[in-house]
């Protein structure tokens, strides 16, 4: 179970490191905090590939699903600075629902009946956080932007796991630190809203901060995925919003109803359910 270790750390890194971005948001664009995080996939995957060795061999083949795989970790800012990080982050965190089913189909890993259960209790605790107060049957607009997203980081993840499958671990963090810069320039194309940078103070060091996590969580997850299944690496490493909702609530000061509390619960009940 050595995958276990770096699985768990990517989910505390992660926890911390959205709570910081969703702090900056509000004087920094999303696409500036993409830009910094780009920055540290460079600074961080680069040096850690180039040391344990790349197979060139596989390079412009690792370049293609590298991109694929990059391109749904800058959709995160969007989404958080739509809702309460606690909220969205949650619902993100139904991504391995995608990883477990496409696992199972393509790369025959097993799927046990507590898996499963874990799956149901992931789309059911995703409607109980949507469903804003004293409506009817009305979704918050937000939600299909968080499902959409979850949707596509399921698939990246997957993706990432046949990559370092068929092309090693460290040749794949390369093509992705380098798919960085590609995947920015495709999310400048549909983000129309001016490039706001704000001031030099705390808020921009929330951002370097969490834009430093962030990065460095994600080497955890792929080192995790070169170790193990990713329909068990992917639901443990979405267990970060228990740390997200606890840091949320002591420094945002976020608020959430008791119905989207149960929801936060069946949630990460469920992602850990799939995970066992």
């Amino acid at each position: 179970m050595s995958w276990i270790v770096p699985a768990i750390l990517a989910s505390l890194l992660w926890g911390v490191g959205f709570v910081l971005i969703k702090k900056s948001l509000s004087e920094l664009s999303p696409f500036v905090t993409n830009m910094i995080g780009a920055v540290f996939d460079l600074l961080l995957w680069i040096p850690f590939s180039l040391y344990f060795g790349i197979r060139w061999d596989f390079f412009l083949m690792a370049v293609c699903l590298a991109f694929f795989a990059s391109l749904p970790n800058f959709v995160f800012p969007y989404i958080i600075s739509k809702s309460d990080v606690s909220l969205s982050g949650t619902v993100l965190a139904a991504y391995p629902a995608v990883t477990v089913l496409l696992s199972l189909i393509f790369l025959k890993e097993s799927l046990d009946f507590l898996q499963l259960l874990g799956i149901a209790a992931i789309i059911i605790g995703i409607f109980f956080i949507a469903k804003p107060e004293h409506k009817k049957l009305k979704i918050a607009g937000w939600i299909w932007w968080a499902v959409f997203a979850a949707a596509v980081i399921g698939l990246g993840d997957f993706i990432s796991k046949v990559a370092i499958n068929n092309f090693g671990l460290y040749t794949f963090t390369f093509s992705l630190a380098l798919c960085s810069l590609s995947s920015l320039a495709v999310i400048r194309i549909f983000d129309k809203e001016p490039v706001r940078f704000g001031k030099w103070n705390k808020h921009l060091y929330y951002n370097i901060l969490g834009n430093f996590f962030l990065p460095l969580g994600l080497l955890f997850l792929y080192l995790a995925l070169s170790r193990g299944p990713a329909s068990l690496v992917s639901p443990v490493t979405s267990t970060y919003p228990m740390i997200t909702v606890i840091l949320a609530f002591i420094y945002l000061r976020e608020k959430i109803n008791r119905r989207q509390a149960i929801g936060i619960l069946i949630t990460i009940l469920g992602v850990v359910m799939t995970g066992i």
